[in-house]
């Protein structure tokens, strides 16, 4: 009986996956087609099923590029880039819009550079195993009432250095998350947080800025020439959120 059931089992549980590759692939060659539309629809409901990740959002960002709708699309890639930070698509098509589609993003810092060398749970992971090693280096031969042996010392030697190492990427992605960009085509940068706030210039739709404190529905933010000002909240939609990007009528006050 045992011999009968886990072929079957097996078969099972690669149903869905096959189903899923298949109805990827299917978005895929409408969008090599030029079906923007209806790849970017299939892509959608298959993240609505299975949720997103780095490699659908990246691709969902180029069909929302290739639509003309630049806030989604850099919403996709920077979600794609939170992810896995080396997925090759969603950097291609950061640089592309960076490059030729006149959206400003600010550049990346040492620490959030840094922090790209591996994924964000990675990273985690990596200090509080670190953190944990330490401790129990430190706390096991006290709790034996005896002294730190040399393995002891090798060991918390060994994690305060991983600590040492994770300590600037984890800033770095802490960094990384608190950016948004700007969904709505010029809006304006203000000197205050008020609806009568001084325009100090225009935001462009897809444009990238990093979020600070926010106040009276605005968010203070930082833009890639070094302006500081504030934005309306509701233009603004964070990189570090789940999910496609969320939707947002362009013509709404």
């Amino acid at each position: 009986m045992r011999l009968i059931l886990l072929p079957l089992l097996a078969l099972a549980a690669s149903c869905p996956a096959s189903g899923w590759e298949e109805r990827h692939a299917e978005a895929l060659r409408a969008y090599e087609a030029g079906d923007n539309a209806g790849a970017l629809e299939a892509w959608s409901a298959l993240a609505a099923e299975r949720g997103v990740d780095a490699a659908s959002l990246a691709a969902m960002g180029n069909a929302e590029w290739r639509l003309g709708r630049k806030g989604r699309a850099m919403v996709c890639w920077e979600r794609a880039l939170v992810m896995d930070p080396r997925d090759p698509v969603a950097r291609a098509g950061v640089a592309h819009a960076s490059a030729v589609g006149g959206v400003d993003r600010p550049a990346a810092r040492w620490h959030e550079r840094y922090a790209a060398l591996m994924e964000a749970d990675a990273w985690i992971a990596l200090a509080a195993a670190a953190g944990w090693a330490w401790v129990i280096a430190w706390a096991l031969p006290r709790l034996r009432r005896r002294r730190m042996g040399d393995a002891h010392h090798r060991v918390a030697l060994v994690a305060a250095t991983a600590l040492a190492l994770a300590a600037p990427a984890l800033w770095g992605c802490w960094s990384i998350h608190h950016r948004a960009v700007n969904r709505l085509p010029d809006e304006p940068l203000k000197l205050t947080p008020t609806a009568l706030g001084e325009p100090l210039l225009l935001l462009g739709e897809g444009d990238v800025a990093r979020v600070g404190r926010t106040l009276n529905g605005h968010a203070r933010v930082e833009l890639a020439g070094g302006q500081v000002g504030w934005v309306r909240l509701a233009a603004l939609e964070p990189v570090a959120d789940e999910g496609p990007p969320r939707s947002l009528d362009p013509a709404s006050p």
